[in-house]
């Protein structure tokens, strides 16, 4: 099979032609690999629809490329309602949803929060959340931040 990079390369074009912002490439290994490929509009939006468009045409090009004949799954998909934040730039897109996050440490005994994420100034994200139907404000240092996702509000 190709590389992580090889395949990237190829696909680009063609998540670039489909408005495609943001993708994730990896491989899951199993009695049948899977080449997983996670994609995201430009605009935030993914259906069915485009994932299976973007399937085929990726499929096609792989196809002319790959040569191994090793059997694999390819399964184009969203990144999902609970996306990873990778950058700084994902967060502020991201301002004012709902997010889960874990600290690299613990502040006032606190190592995760889930909350609404109000502003992210100067390194600093502020949080909006509940504890006992009480509202409460926190800011957290992004440089302590292990990890940051969306999270769905239960």
């Amino acid at each position: 099979m190709l590389s992580i990079q090889k395949i990237e390369s190829l696909i680009k074009p063609i998540l670039e032609a489909n408005n495609i912002g943001k993708f994730k490439v990896s491989r899951k290994l199993g009695k049948t690999p899977i080449l997983e490929i996670c994609i995201k509009k430009i605009d935030g939006e993914i259906d069915l629809d485009i994932c299976e468009i973007v399937s085929n045409q990726i499929s096609e090009i792989l196809d002319q490329h790959d040569d191994s004949n090793q059997p694999y799954l390819l399964d184009v998909c969203s990144f999902g309602a609970e996306e990873v934040l990778e950058n700084e730039d994902e967060i502020i897109n991201h301002i004012g949803d709902y997010v889960h996050i874990e600290l690299k440490n613990p502040e006032k005994g606190i190592d995760s929060i889930d909350g609404t994420l109000t502003s992210f100034e100067d390194n600093i994200l502020n949080i909006t959340y509940f504890i006992k139907g009480v509202k409460k404000q926190t800011n957290i240092n992004y440089d302590n931040v292990k990890l940051i996702r969306l999270a769905v509000k239960i």
